[in-house]
């Protein structure tokens, strides 16, 4: 007989190792299997934050991307470069893109406040422009329609005639600006309607900068429509970049506003704000009236009906339901037609004719064959068509007797 002494750690041992009865893994595997997960988990988490960088850096890069004289475009139609040179001139150019950030931004005797996308001015986000902007020392807008001008009060209208020359020189003294300076033409242009105004870069009766002195806690405002002397594809023609630099950079910084239409309210007036407010409701009801429509046109006929393929149709009923069509129709001399035309083709086969032979060749065969007169054959198969259910009766009759004659001749 042979005594076993097991000591206490080592019986704990032994009852956890594999494959003893409630046993487990072997810490080791379990902390590997562990920093396995871990290392999944981080490096799927690394994976989405790059993503999610990637994307974010994207949107910023294309977010005013395609919007035209914005100071963050590099587009062909953006103002990018005018901004930056501005502000490698010394002057601090601040981008503000709602009124609540236009509010917020300083205003002082040196700053020029630049306003562009001026189509999303409203009555209210035009009124609160200029009264934020009362102690700028130059206000510029770009290419402002006949709405905003009205609502700022400003005696400035846009010019009936905008086309002119392709080289325009300013021929006006203003600061910033010298007589000799010249730029492309053929943008909007515009005209003053009060005394005092400066215009430069005039054409007809149009100018493309029209300069209104300050007046009654107004800043000196130019109403800008020469819009090419922003664009990035055209800030090297001419003197354009000279000319934006010297209209902008004149203070110590420029406020870049560019306003937003989810500015605007529903109590707000806009330029649109003619257009009826019933055209909404009325969109939206003839939308439901379409959808109504559909719906019973969709369903007038009933649920649909399966039936196993391939679905056979006696002859019979197809010759019942055309008769009905044409009795429906009441057009008897296409009856007429549609019959003499089966018989004929019947008899020449019969007749041994050939299938594509006249009706005059068929009677003249079928009255030799069946003895009849061969006017009165040949009314049956080729006179006029039948003018009533009566005279179409009696042609079929007469027709099936044809028929029966030739097959017992």
């Amino acid at each position: 007989m042979t005594l076993q002494v097991w000591e206490r750690a080592a019986a704990a041992t032994a009852d956890a190792a594999p494959g003893s009865p409630g046993g487990g893994e072997p810490p080791a595997r379990d902390r590997r299997r562990w920093r396995g997960r871990l290392l999944w988990a981080a490096a799927v988490l690394a994976a989405l934050a790059l993503v999610a960088i990637a994307v974010q850096v994207g949107l910023t890069r294309s977010a005013h991307k395609g919007q035209e004289l914005d100071p963050q475009n590099t587009g062909p139609e953006g103002a990018r470069a005018v901004a930056r040179v501005v502000d490698d001139h010394g002057t601090r150019v601040r981008i503000v893109r709602s009124e609540g950030a236009f509010n917020g931004a300083e205003v002082d005797g040196g700053t020029t406040v630049v306003v562009t996308r001026t189509d999303a001015l409203s009555a209210e986000t035009a009124r609160s422009l200029l009264d934020h902007a009362r102690g700028a020392r130059r206000v510029v807008l770009v290419g402002p329609s006949r709405f905003v001008l009205r609502e700022l009060e400003l005696p400035v209208a846009p010019a009936t005639s905008a086309t002119g020359p392709r080289v325009v020189r300013a021929g006006c003294t203003l600061d910033g600006l010298s007589p000799t300076d010249t730029v492309a033409g053929g943008a909007d242009r515009y005209t003053a309607e009060a005394p005092g105004a400066t215009s430069c870069f005039t054409v007809g009766d149009g100018s493309g900068l029209v300069a209104l002195p300050p007046s009654g806690g107004r800043p000196e405002v130019v109403v800008l429509g020469d819009t090419d002397l922003l664009r990035n594809d055209s800030i090297t023609r001419f003197d354009a970049a000279g000319v934006a630099v010297r209209l902008l950079a004149r203070g110590d910084s420029v406020v870049w506003y560019v306003p937003s239409f989810l500015d605007i309210t529903s109590r707000d007036t806009t330029a649109t704000s003619e257009v009826p407010k019933a055209i909404g409701p009325l969109a939206f009801l003839a939308m439901w009236a379409l959808l109504v429509l559909m719906v019973w046109r969709g369903r007038r006929f009933g649920p649909l009906v399966t039936e196993p393929l391939p679905a056979v149709v006696k002859a019979i009923e197809t010759t019942q339901s055309r008769g009905r069509l044409y009795r429906k129709a009441g057009d008897a001399g296409r009856a007429g037609e549609a019959l003499r035309a089966r018989a004929v083709r019947r008899l020449a086969s019969r007749l041994g004719l050939p299938t594509g032979a006249s009706a005059a060749a068929v009677a003249q065969a079928a009255a030799e064959a069946t003895g009849q007169n061969p006017v009165h054959v040949s009314a049956t198969l080729a006179g006029p068509p039948p003018t009533s259910e009566s005279t179409l009766v009696d042609l079929a009759h007469d027709l099936s007797q044809l028929e029966k004659d030739v097959r017992r001749a």
